[in-house]
């Protein structure tokens, strides 16, 4: 008879403090830690302490806690949340919505290391100045590991000026990622992103919290203007389509008027305006003749110019002796 295996304590105590996290707070999202050194997690404990928790546990005693939770709470969507696990992962529970804790880590970027063994994703600079490195070995590994300019100075090697180490696409090796890391260059930025998020029963993905805002709120003014520009066409009324459709029937009633057998005293000008645009149109069609431009209005304030008195009265009653 094959004995039962008993689960460790720790295991058991582990799940039941997950499930009371699942009860204390609405939001749970999950982070792929993979790459994420020690350093940075402990700095996001810090940044988010007093707004939520963070906790790092193996992917069977969070999948144990979502199932003993689902059991009790009867809540949505727990299954899919199970599902959308990745291997290497920490539950973040908080009472913040998901677009709140999205800006806490957009808020704080951490620069780390080029990684060995892998392509760089942009250039790879090395500062001039003092690298606080003792004369010995290491200057040979500066000039032949990463063509270095250097100098000696006050005991300590020099770079001599800004030296591109990498280009975007190029693979640091593993020597060259020891001898970046001894100069304290950590030229690539690390951001925790959420890969999934669940709240009070609703899946939020990655695709949903990462959209892009300012785009969406273009669209929205986009679709938004087009939708009032059909229900002009339609004539629906409402308050967005009130004021122009008044000025379209306005516009719409003026031009009926102007054509009817009969000349209102009132419109005068406007006939005046129809006339003088017809017959300009003729004389473009016909004899290519353009519209003259409009004279400019003579400011009202400016004085006209004196007139000059005429030669009699200039000379007055004194003239006449």
């Amino acid at each position: 008879m094959i004995k039962k295996k008993e689960i460790p304590q720790w295991k058991l105590d582990e799940v039941d403090y997950l499930v009371d996290l699942f009860r204390e707070y609405k939001t749970v999202a999950v982070i792929n830690v993979a790459g994420i050194n020690d350093k940075q997690i402990q700095d996001v404990r810090k940044k988010l302490r007093g707004n939520a928790v963070l906790r790092m546990s193996k992917k069977s005693l969070q999948s144990l806690a979502i199932d003993k939770y689902k059991n009790e709470s009867k809540k949505s969507n727990l299954d899919e949340l199970k599902e959308n696990i990745p291997a290497q992962s920490s539950f973040i529970f908080s009472n913040l919505n998901v677009y709140e804790l999205k800006k806490i880590f957009n808020d704080n970027r951490w620069m780390v290391p080029a990684k060995p063994g892998e392509i760089t994703p942009i250039d790879i600079w090395v500062p001039a100045g003092d690298t606080g490195l003792p004369t010995g070995q290491v200057i040979s590994e500066l000039n032949m590991t990463l063509r270095l300019p250097t100098r000696i100075q006050n005991e300590t090697i020099w770079v001599r000026e800004d030296t591109c180490t990498h280009k975007a696409g190029d693979l640091v090796t593993v020597k060259q990622a020891g001898v970046l890391k001894k100069l304290g260059v950590n030229p690539l930025e690390s951001l925790i992103t959420i890969h999934f998020a669940w709240s009070e029963g609703e899946l939020i993905p990655k695709e949903i919290i990462y959209i892009d805002l300012e785009e969406l709120y273009e669209e929205i003014i986009f679709a938004r203007s087009t939708a009032i520009k059909i229900a002009l066409e339609l004539g629906v009324i409402d308050k967005d389509t009130l004021g122009p459709l008044i000025q379209k029937a306005k516009k719409e009633a003026l031009a009926l008027l102007l054509e009817m057998p009969f000349i209102d005293m009132s419109m005068l000008e406007n006939y005046f305006q129809k006339a003088e645009i017809n017959a300009n149109a003729i004389n473009a069609s016909l004899f290519g003749i353009k519209a003259p431009e409009k004279a400019e209005k003579v400011d009202s304030k400016k004085k006209e110019p004196e007139k000059e008195e005429d030669d009699d009265e200039s000379v007055g009653i004194g003239g006449l002796f």
